[in-house]
């Protein structure tokens, strides 16, 4: 770490990410230019919108933790129900394959996301696309996945 961070979420712009119609908002609470071996931002997935898309992560584990609404985590395992209060887990690999989805009618889903960075470089698959991003220090590349 750089310095002591110190911020209020509600300081913070959102950033609007998503594609194909699917949006979802990010608020960096530390990032990069804050801290070098983690990060955490605060997830915002409005109704019938999802996070991210279906990836895992080869170098990077990952934790969510649910703050207000109602969701569906797309895991290996199948589908499972999460909520306010759950802790969410992946570790690298396919084991970790994950999606969240806003599951509520009404009110948006908000989690945190906590991420531990690799040290050099972190390959997150996302096999829904067949696509594969490279992401590091020094380069951040979307790739179709190798056909074998």
């Amino acid at each position: 770490m750089k310095d002591l961070i110190v911020k209020n979420c509600a300081d913070i712009e959102a950033k609007e990410s998503g594609r194909d119609g699917n949006v979802f908002y990010i608020k960096p609470v530390v990032a990069g230019e804050d801290i070098d071996t983690c990060s955490a931002a605060f997830i915002e997935v409005p109704v019938g919108n999802y996070a991210f898309g279906f990836h895992f992560h080869d170098q990077s584990e990952e934790i969510f933790y649910i703050v207000s609404g109602t969701g569906k985590l797309r895991c290996a395992d199948g589908d499972k129900p999460v909520k306010a209060g759950d802790m969410l887990c992946f570790p690298t690999g396919e084991k970790g394959s994950h999606m969240v989805s806003n599951a509520s009618d009404t009110e948006p889903l908000v989690f945190i996301d906590f991420d531990v960075k690799a040290s050099l470089v972190d390959i997150v698959t996302f096999p829904d696309m067949g696509k594969m991003m490279v992401h590091g220090a020094h380069v951040n590349a979307m790739v179709d996945i190798p056909k074998n």
